[in-house]
This record gives C-alpha cells, sequence and structure tokens, in this order.
C-alpha cells in the first residue's frame, strides 16, 4: 500500500478524533474476553447516536434506513480487536456492539444497540 496515502489518512484519523472524539469505556463481555472481564477500559471515539444505516431488505427498490448509533475508534487505542457483544458506554448509556467494521486504515467502526434501561 502506498505510504503517503497511509500516512495521510492516519493523520487524518488522528485529527478527526482529537476534534470530534469523546471519552467512552470499552466493556469486554465475559464470553468473548474472560481474561478481560471485569475490566473496562477508558478510550476516545467519534459517536454518532443515528447515524443512518441502509440494510438491503431482499431486493431492488427494498433498502429500508435505519438510524443506528455508531462509535469509531482507533484499533491501537484498544489493542485488541473489538467483538460483537462486548458493549460500550458512552455518556453513561450503555450500547451493546452489534457489528464491528473495520476500515482497513486503523479505524474501526462499530455499529451499536442501546441496552434497555434496568429496572
Amino acid at each position: 500500500m502506498n505510504t503517503f496515502w497511509t500516512d495521510a489518512v492516519a493523520s487524518l484519523d488522528a485529527a478527526c478524533q482529537q476534534t470530534f472524539g469523546i471519552q467512552v469505556t470499552y466493556i469486554p463481555s465475559m464470553a468473548n474476553r474472560p481474561d478481560l472481564y471485569g475490566k473496562s477500559i477508558s478510550l476516545t471515539g467519534i459517536f454518532d447516536d443515528a447515524r443512518e444505516m441502509v440494510t438491503l431488505m431482499g431486493g431492488p427498490g427494498m433498502e429500508a434506513v435505519v438510524p443506528r448509533p455508531v462509535l469509531e475508534i482507533r484499533s491501537a487505542d484498544l489493542g485488541f480487536t473489538p467483538t460483537e457483544g462486548d458493549e460500550v458506554m458512552v455518556d453513561g448509556i450503555t450500547y451493546r456492539i452489534l457489528d464491528v467494521q473495520p476500515d482497513g486504515h486503523g479505524s474501526i467502526k462499530l455499529v451499536l444497540s442501546r441496552n434497555p434501561s434496568p429496572g
């Protein structure tokens, strides 16, 4: 891969994280990471509580636009690959990871679902 391009993307990602990023907490699940269960990891991510995601429902003209919360993080900040079923806490609200989408340049998009409030 072109080193110039890779460096440019990494520089842009770092600037976006610095400008738009907020502190979030990553919470590994017992099933996925028993070695880290009960520990929370603080990192910076870019959160969008209602990004429009297109879901194909079966054929042409059958697309549905569904708003989903999304968190973008840098893989180096976490130190391991996120896993579906783990959780993240953003502004005191816990979300379950539904899908993990690496971009191939060191960033990862986590598609989330808000956990129901207890009680």
